[in-house]
Parts: C-alpha cells; structure tokens; sequence
C-alpha cells in the first residue's frame, strides 16, 4: 500500500511539471492546480481501495456465518428428521410410551407445529383413547391444512363408538370438501347407505367414478345394490313404476345379485312374462347359482309332473357349472319327488363324496331309509343325525361369519357392508 502511495504521488508531480513547462505560466499558478487535483484524486482512490477492503472482510463474514447457520440448520433438520422416523415407528410397533418421548424431543426442535397433533392422535388411537381422539380431531378441524385429517378421525372414532349418525355429519363434510379421495367416497358411500339415503349413495359413487377413483366393475356392484334397495322403498311407497325401473336397472348391471335377479323374476311372473322372467333367473344361475334362484326358475312351470321336473332340473343343472354339489342336492330332492328312488340315492352318494349331510340332505336320506328301504332304525340314526348337521343354503358374512337365511347389505354382527355370500351349508 505504501509503494502505490510512494508511486502515485511520483506520478501527480510529474503531470504537474509536465503542466507548467507546456503552458509555462511564471507564478506556477497551473503547476499548483494540478498538483492539488492530483492530490485530490489520490485521496479519493484512498478511501476507495479502503472502502472496498472493508466490504470484501464483510462479505467474507457473512459468507462464513451462513455457512455455519446451514450447517447448524442442517444438524438440527436431520436430528428433527430422526425423532420424527423414531415417533412413527414406536407408534406402529406399539410401543407408545417411547412414541411420546421421541414426539418431545421434536416439539422441543420444531415447536407447536400442527405435526405434532397428528403425530399425537396416532398414539392416541393406538392407545384406543377415543375420547382424547375426539377431542383432538375437533382441533384439527380449526386447521385448514389438517381439517381432512380430522374428518377422517371424527369418521373412524364415531364408527368404533357405533355412533353412526356423526360419522355420516363428518363424511359428508368429508365429501363436500374433498371428491378425489377414496377413503372419501368410500366411506361417504357407506354411511348414505346404513342410514337408509341410498339415493346420496348413489351420487357418491356417480363422483367416484368420474374422478376415477372406481373401477366400474366395483361401480356397477354397488349401483346395482344401491338401486335395489330404492326399489324396495319404492315398493313400500307404492311407487311401483320406479320399483319397477330401479329394480330392472339393478339387474342389468349385476345379474348375479341374487335378490334382484329373484324379485324381478317374481314380477315377470306376476305380470305373465314367463319368458322374461326365464331369462332373469337363468342368467342368475350362471353366474350366482343359489338354491332359491332353482326353486323359483322349477316355479315358473307348475303344470310339470315331478318326472317333467327332474328332466327341466336335470338341463338346467347343465348350466351351473361353479356349485356341481347343488345340482346334486336339488336332484336329489326332485327325484325323491318322482319317486325315482335309484337317481335319488345315486345323487345322495355324489353330494356325500364331496360335502358333509346337511340338515336338508339327512332329511331326505331318512325318508328314503323309512320309505326304500323300510329301515325304522336306520332313519332314526339319520334323524337324530341331522340335529348336528350343519344349515343348508345360507348366507355367510366373509367378515366375522354371522349367518343369515336372506342376503343383506349390512351385517347385524359386525356392519360390514355387502359382506354376505351364498354358501351350500355353513362350516362348522
């Protein structure tokens, strides 16, 4: 610094000189001049070269504590990280008191974020607190960016209380919010459903399916349950014309919904539409084959002699091709009927190959002992036999296997919905 001084000052002389030879005024009034303008600009340049060393040292500073701020920052994000990952895993091993104490140590990182409420009604539904869980829900409401969180806790708690009618308030705040999710459909489906408005159910699903979040497979199963029920309130309402359309309009999207496929048939019948009601049950045959769809589809013909019905059962088995042991079981029963003792008992050995006696099959074997084969002591065994059977033809919940002599949308037992499937006799 003090050569460029040295240097710079060699140089304002020499201008000044160079000045006073060129213009060669007596009273060195031009030397003097620029010599102080020299001066001048040197003391400015100073201050200059000084005023920039002094940012270029702050910059420098500030570089370096921004650099250890991230530093810092980043330790206290992969630690905040950490007791977040500890937290969430505590709580799905179980292991809540660890989950709480890993939940402090991110409060105390991050602070009263609206993280730590969720991460807290985790535990306190595995803790099965539901009251705490009520009541922490109803917060989160308060939070726009955590609202469906707290819908979709309000619906789950107010269903394990059994209180159906709040988590219908809640899914159905859930809907008006939100129609691209789901659980959202789903369970604003379900609940319109258990309380009966299986028109808002089916506005529900008509949703899913335009936001994709429904195959239409799984679309036209519901529908067609759906409409079927408001066929039977139509029914009650003797609303018969849209009974009527309900009902047919259940059918063509799910044949294989057996109680619509049987009450249409019922309706055809009524109305001497014996063709159509031919073809409603045949297709529910092929698809759903049941013991009643058969006895309603013999129905149809009540001018046949029981030899004419065993050969119409006998065609009509050819079609039902998921349950042979039914075919067996019904021609059992028709050819009892005929008096067709032989087919009868060739039937009976076919069904006991491959199926435990149920009530109904021990029954007919006791008549055939008491009638054949005139064996008092053998129908007798078969008799008392039957009291330990299993049921014959019954609908069965997949979910907690509550029985049922009718199908139902609901289970009385556990609420699952559409849970019941046809079953030739109920396992023990």
């Amino acid at each position: 610094m003090k050569k460029l001084t040295a240097l710079f000052l060699f140089f304002s002389f020499l201008i000044a000189l160079t000045a006073q030879m060129l213009f060669g005024h007596a009273d060195g009034s031009v030397f003097s001049l620029v010599l102080s303008s020299c001066l001048l600009v040197f003391l400015l340049s100073s201050l200059a070269v000084q005023f920039l060393s002094v940012m270029k040292k702050q910059i420098e500073q500030q570089t370096c504590h921004k650099k250890i701020s991230q530093t810092i920052e980043k330790q206290c994000n992969d630690t905040a990280l950490f007791a977040l990952l500890k937290t969430m895993t505590s709580t799905t091993e179980g292991d809540f008191k660890s989950a709480r104490k890993h939940l402090k140590n991110l409060e105390t990182l991050i602070g009263k974020h609206i993280l730590i409420d969720i991460l807290e009604l985790k535990i306190l539904k595995g803790e099965k607190n539901f009251d705490a869980v009520e009541k922490l829900s109803f917060k989160l409401l308060k939070n726009k960016d955590a609202e469906l969180v707290g819908l979709k806790s309000l619906i789950e708690t107010s269903a394990k209380k059994k209180n159906f009618e709040e988590a219908l308030l809640s899914a159905n705040k859930a809907f008006e919010t939100r129609q691209d999710l789901y659980w959202v459909i789903e369970n604003t489906f379900q609940y319109r459903a258990l309380s009966g408005d299986w028109q808002g159910a089916v506005e529900v699903l008509e949703a899913g399916l335009k936001k994709k979040l429904i195959l239409h497979q799984k679309y036209a199963e519901l529908k067609a349950i759906a409409l079927y029920e408001i066929s039977l309130q139509a029914q009650k309402n003797k609303q018969d014309f849209v009974s009527f359309k309900s009902l047919t309009h259940a059918c063509q999207l799910n044949p294989q919904l057996v109680p619509a496929a049987l009450d249409l048939a019922k309706r055809f019948e009524c109305n001497n539409q014996t063709e159509r009601a031919k073809k409603t049950l045949i297709e529910a045959w092929r698809q759903n084959p049941t013991y009643d769809v058969a006895k309603a589809y013999l129905h149809l013909f009540k001018s046949d002699t029981p030899l004419e019905q065993v050969l119409r059962m006998e065609t009509f088995a050819t079609l039902n091709t998921k349950e042979p042991s039914l075919n067996n079981f019904i021609l059992a029963e028709c050819n009892m009927k005929a008096k067709l003792y032989d087919k009868a008992r060739a039937e009976f050995e076919i069904f006991l190959i491959n199926n435990p006696a149920t009530k109904k099959l021990a029954s007919l074997i006791e008549k055939y002992e008491q009638k054949v084969n005139h064996n008092t002591s053998a129908a007798q065994n078969w008799h008392k036999r039957a009291l330990s059977c299993p049921d014959d033809c019954v609908w069965v919940c997949t979910h907690c296997k509550q029985t049922s002599s009718k199908w139902k949308p609901f289970c009385s037992k556990c609420g699952a919905f559409n849970p019941f499937h046809w079953h030739l006799y109920q396992d023990k």
